[in-house]
């Protein structure tokens, strides 16, 4: 197989699990998000600004290491195993990068509603 229809095919996988991964985490994530951006017009945007970062992260990394050898029998389950990886990784790396960043602004939300605010304390 020549690089560009195997890069081709590439593309198509890691969008394909991107997609998936989109799917499965933005009804969740957009409820959420409501609740702690405090209106529905703030949520929105986070929840598009996530769904980008999922879609470019794994893709960087997939066209990053593309090999640009030609693909032969031999090569090919080898290649679609790191296809996969890179994809996963990528994946990964994204969600847990914005796990981390949701889970501060969570904490943080439940910290200001539990502390006692100055007008009580006066």
């Amino acid at each position: 197989m020549s690089p560009l229809p195997f890069f081709l095919l590439e593309i198509t996988i890691c969008l394909s699990i991107t997609i998936t991964t989109l799917l499965l985490i933005k009804p969740p994530l957009n409820d959420l998000l409501i609740e702690l951006c405090g209106n529905e017009v703030r949520a929105k945007f986070w929840v598009m600004f996530t769904q980008i970062m999922l879609i470019i992260s794994p893709l960087l990394i997939v066209i990053y290491f593309t090999p640009t050898y030609t693909i032969t029998a031999q090569n090919l389950l080898q290649t679609l195993t790191d296809l996969l990886f890179q994809t996963l990784l990528g994946t990964f790396i994204t969600l847990a990068m914005i796990g981390q960043i949701v889970r501060k602004s969570i904490s943080r939300a439940i910290q200001s509603d539990t502390s006692p605010s100055v007008a009580e304390a006066s």
